[in-house]
């Protein structure tokens, strides 16, 4: 689900940027991918996968729990059953936008392009994707799932440890933290009934 929430936010991504070019010279062209930016050739030197030149590439950098939203009940009730259903874990993902252009100027460009589009447009809901394999029918809640993105800044000592875990030198880019996306199993641990009223007479009470 998750690599479908990224898909939704790329296309919407790519929609941006090519409506706003002078003139866009391929409209089938994306400029916007998801990909690993560790298998990049970069600036023309070494890399494994030349189909992310040229392009602003997206990357999961990191993910992490929301631990503000863990205490939350473990039962959930469906008529007359009480169904035992861990809450969803709330977690957030750091996405990295690197602009891996040859060119510094169309680098600078493309980002802020990015910039420009979550200035806009920061929260993403499931239901309103404009993705044609999205199924609104697929799982319980995900017609109720939004996320938000938020501008995340890193310090220099950050800095160098990301690009230097990514094995090459430094574009331009900017981060982003996708808040709140829920994960949860979808079927239910166990099921009982609920108790609709309590029996006090006890057989032996008289004497």
């Amino acid at each position: 689900m998750s690599s479908l929430l990224l898909q939704i936010i790329i296309k919407q991504l790519n929609h941006y940027i090519k409506s706003v070019e002078d003139s866009p010279q391929d409209t089938t062209f994306d400029p916007v991918i998801l990909g690993n930016m560790a298998k990049t050739r970069i600036a023309g030197g070494a890399g494994d996968d030349d189909g992310l030149e040229e392009r602003i590439v997206v990357s999961l950098v990191n993910v992490a729990e929301e631990a503000a939203l863990k205490n939350k009940p473990a039962t959930k009730q469906v008529g007359s059953q009480i169904y035992e259903l861990q809450p969803p874990v709330y977690i957030n993902l750091y996405l990295l936008f690197a602009a891996n252009f040859n060119e510094y100027s169309s680098a600078i460009e493309y980002l802020f392009r990015v910039i420009e589009f979550f200035q806009s447009k920061k929260i993403f809901k499931f239901k309103n994707a404009p993705l044609a394999s999205v199924d609104p029918n697929q799982g319980v809640s995900q017609g109720e799932i939004e996320i938000c993105l938020d501008l995340h800044t890193l310090s220099f000592e950050q800095l160098n440890d990301l690009w230097g875990s990514l094995g090459g030198k430094q574009l331009p880019f900017v981060m982003y933290r996708a808040r709140l996306i829920p994960i949860q199993m979808e079927l239910p641990m166990a099921r009982t009934g609920m108790i609709t009223e309590v029996d006090l007479t006890t057989q032996g009470m008289m004497g």
